[in-house]
């Protein structure tokens, strides 16, 4: 393992004990068993470390959603469910949330939300299309659609933006699934899935 990974793993075990957020350049290089000044050579700042961990974390879950949808077989409404799903279960804990939701995060944190939304978002557009082709959906935008609703999920259920209860966050589902449904002319009740108890966050 390189230097690097091994100054953004040692502030990844710092958040996992608590300490990341508080961690100095320091305290970061002893964890990563390299000298202060070998941590500068790859990081100007705390800062940036932050940035490029997040980087990996979200990458992370940008290639495990994209490995998963390429396994899954099936009509295009499982494929968006099982899609959806596996996307909630991979952001669902984060032990840089608090940190990323900091004031002074703020460009990272909104950094990683459009990569988020760029990413994934073609995924879902090709899974709209695909029940275009099966007959199950009808849309003349299945790129805007995926953003709109992936959008959703990034910045509206942001826990660390917006403090929803159980039941407003499952009024925003049902209301979700009720937009998804009549815009792209499913069939009644498929999108159910969205605020199955399994599928809500808090």
């Amino acid at each position: 393992m390189d230097k690097k990974e091994k100054i953004l793993d040692a502030l990844q075990s710092l958040f996992e004990e608590g300490r990341g957020g508080t961690a100095s350049v320091s305290e970061i290089a002893k964890k990563a068993g390299i000298a202060k000044g070998g941590m500068y050579y790859y990081f100007r700042s705390k800062e940036e470390v932050l940035d490029a961990l997040v980087e990996r974390q979200y990458q992370n879950i940008i290639s495990e959603c994209e490995a998963f949808i390429r396994e899954d077989s099936g009509n295009a409404l499982k494929r968006l469910a099982l899609f959806i799903e596996k996307y909630r279960s991979l952001t669902r804990v984060s032990t840089l949330d608090e940190c990323l939701h900091a004031p002074q995060n703020a460009a990272i944190h909104q950094k990683s939300l459009a990569k988020i939304t760029e990413a994934l978002s073609p995924i879902i557009s090709s899974l709209i299309e695909q029940g275009i082709d099966e007959g199950l959906f009808k849309c003349s935008y299945p790129q805007e659609y995926a953003e709109i609703i992936l959008s959703v999920f990034t910045y509206l259920l942001d826990p660390g933006i917006f403090h929803w209860t159980l039941l407003q966050q499952l009024n925003k589902m049902k209301a979700l699934a009720d937009l998804i449904e009549k815009g792209l002319s499913a069939p009644e009740h498929s999108f159910d899935f969205l605020y199955a108890p399994a599928s809500l966050k808090y």
